[in-house]
């Protein structure tokens, strides 16, 4: 226990194992010490260092919550004798460094994400945060679509601890390609046998938001704001995911870590691409146009229906649902629901050809959802490495009940799919 100054105050600094405790040096009510009382936890603290040696100051930059889920920093002067000053200095910083935190980081920036300003934001919110945290990076501002794939095919990974994505969705898509071909190759696997065990990465990738769509970062964070997105890189926070692989032809086009549309989205996503010089503005416009001018397309589905059972893997349940894609207003005599299926990737079960289902049906798309979106009072609630795929069937419907389940899905609310297990 020791004495300080903060803010002209004096206070008791007591140092306990995962968190510094700063309470009033003077005698107050009860209701003034919960005002004035504060706890920084170690774990949220993004620096510490000793501001000034003549006037015996240590400061520490800590992270803090704000409205709407988002994080911001706030620095905390202790003025102190030398002895505790050296005290509050070396106990956090041997806390923080047993933690997993990265220390170098490869970043890529999209220039043309968005509003086109990336790289204003990338300086003047992101890389001064990295380096008040001590965080080395290797910057490249990307010129074309792709780019990150061919770079990483060549990158040595073993200088960094991680990869950071400065843009959109597809700046993360790519960062997650060019990675994970990366590691493909580097453990032997054919990454063009739909068949084969991939190697997952141990390479966290973060989002930073600064394109148009930003979805997938709005998934984890709950907040499209680009300092939180930013804080919870550099503490280190991660989430697993799940990746899809899509083959054609025996052969890899694609990883996909949000989404994967045939028909009446990917056509949408493939028309937006055409007007990307309208900026954020594209996704408000072009869709309606593209809705407009749906189309049926026939399309054939094999599965293998298998009993819920529970997964040898400890960590994830591995439930495969298909679920049906209409308004809730939609009759359900033409629903067609297909079973749950299970599956446990690290011992795949040896299926015969007698086990195999078949579909055929005409839909506006199918969308294979990466990120499953489970219903949860009244709204869609995602998951992240539950080791589902949710594969959405959107069936004959009227224009304007399709207009009516797009804008449910966009608004993340529930109601517009029909779910079933035989």
């Amino acid at each position: 226990m020791s004495e300080a100054n903060i803010n002209s105050k004096k206070y008791v600094v007591r140092m306990l194992s995962e968190k510094m405790v700063l309470e009033p040096f003077t005698k107050i009510n009860f209701s003034e010490q919960k005002f004035y009382k504060r706890e920084i936890m170690y774990k949220n603290v993004v620096s510490v260092k000793i501001s000034c040696e003549s006037c015996q100051c240590v400061r520490v930059s800590h992270v803090v919550s704000r409205t709407n889920k988002r994080l911001r920093t706030e620095h905390c002067d202790i003025r102190a004798a030398e002895s505790t000053c050296r005290d509050i200095e070396e106990r956090i910083s041997s806390f923080i460094a047993n933690l997993t935190r990265p220390k170098r980081l490869l970043v890529f920036v999209n220039p043309l994400s968005g509003h086109k300003k990336s790289v204003k934001i990338y300086r003047a919110k992101v890389l001064p945060l990295f380096n008040l945290a001590g965080i080395h990076t290797q910057t490249i501002e990307t010129s074309r679509c792709g780019e990150p794939i061919d770079l990483l095919s060549t990158f040595d990974l073993r200088l960094i601890h991680g990869i950071v994505s400065i843009g959109g969705d597809g700046m993360f898509s790519d960062c997650v390609n060019g990675l994970l071909s990366r590691l493909q190759t580097d453990s032997g696997v054919d990454k063009n046998d739909p068949d084969a065990d991939i190697t997952t990465s141990n390479i966290p990738v973060g989002i930073i938001p600064t394109g148009s769509g930003n979805y997938l970062v709005n998934y984890i964070h709950g907040t499209k704001d680009v300092e939180t997105a930013t804080l919870k890189i550099i503490l280190g926070d991660h989430h697993m995911s799940n990746v899809v692989s899509l083959h054609q032809e025996q052969k890899l086009s694609r990883y996909a870590s949000l989404l994967m549309g045939f028909g009446l989205v990917g056509r949408m996503m493939h028309d937006c691409e055409k007007f990307r010089w309208l900026g954020p503005s594209r996704y408000n416009v072009v869709p309606v146009a593209t809705l407009t001018q749906r189309k049926l397309v026939d399309v054939h589905v094999e599965y293998v229906p298998a009993e819920e059972k529970k997964s040898n893997h400890s960590l994830i349940p591995l439930k495969y649902s298909r679920q049906v894609s209409l308004p809730a207003s939609h009759p359900t005599k033409n629903r067609k629901l297909l079973p749950r299926l299970n599956s446990v990737p690290v011992e795949p079960p040896a299926f015969n050809k007698a086990d195999w289902r078949k579909l055929d049906c005409s839909v506006y798309g199918v969308d294979t959802y990466v990120v499953t979106q489970r219903e949860k009072g009244g709204s869609l609630v995602p998951r992240f490495a539950d080791g589902a795929l949710t594969l959405w069937l959107t069936e004959r419907c009227s224009l304007p009940e399709h207009v009516e389940q797009l804008s449910r899905l966009q608004h993340a609310k529930a109601g517009y799919v029909s779910t079933g297990t035989l």
